[in-house]
């Protein structure tokens, strides 16, 4: 049974390209995309020869289907799960796709046939994951003496998210940031770390990034003046 109206690509397809035309295939390539955002697939690099036509082929359930084909400035789709989702540059070279869904996760391949025949095959693995939610950043302060105070940093997400890790970073005055520990709660205390410190939670998956940033001295300065 064929999905949303998906035509299978015939067994014979490949086999003829080969025969009309050189073919050579690059590297296959990892593209990481985030739900209901865009995502570009598309050569890095440059090609030698003007295009005159792209097949782009998508694999569902481990079988490959037409998605779409360009020529004469022309996109043809044969893919009802990307209608209206679709948009092609540099001479149907690289396809954008809109408002990613996580079945959009697969693979996809473009035939791109030069003006002398020769095919250049691209192959793209395309996995799509949730945004990261903006981290909360909570704070303990402990007084130990007067002037010195113990501080715990927690850092979390409002909601359950999956494949999101927290890392640390730090910086000291003016300097680049460093990274200091992995998890999502830290230790410190000012008798062993400058007061002019900043501290940042990093919530990333492999897709995206956010982040949140404390000030050391501005915390232990509350403690010291609450006194």
């Amino acid at each position: 049974m064929l999905r949303n109206g998906s035509k299978k690509l015939p067994v014979f397809l490949l086999p003829l390209l080969l025969l009309i035309g050189h073919a050579i295939q690059d590297n296959s390539l990892q593209v990481r995309g985030i739900l209901n955002q865009s995502v570009y697939l598309s050569n890095p690099k440059t090609l030698d020869l003007p295009v005159e036509k792209v097949m782009w082929e998508v694999e569902i359930n481990g079988e490959m289907f037409p998605l779409a084909d360009y020529r004469d400035r022309h996109l043809e789709m044969y893919n009802n799960q990307f209608t209206n989702r679709l948009d092609v540059s540099n001479n149907g070279t690289a396809l954008r796709i809109r408002e990613l869904r996580k079945e959009d996760g697969t693979t996809f391949t473009a035939y791109i046939t030069l003006i002398n025949k020769v095919i250049k095959i691209l192959v793209f693995h395309l996995r799509v994951y949730e945004p990261v939610p903006e981290p909360n950043l909570h704070t303990e302060v402990e007084k130990v003496k007067k002037m010195w105070c113990n501080i715990t940093l927690h850092c979390s997400v409002p909601t359950n998210v999956s494949l999101v890790f927290f890392s640390w970073m730090y910086r000291n005055g003016s300097s680049g940031y460093q990274h200091y520990a992995n998890g999502t709660t830290i230790h410190l205390s000012l008798m062993a770390i400058p007061q002019n410190m900043d501290f940042l939670c990093l919530v990333q998956n492999p897709a995206e990034q956010k982040n949140v940033s404390a000030r050391v001295q501005e915390m232990c300065k509350y403690e010291r003046d609450s006194e």
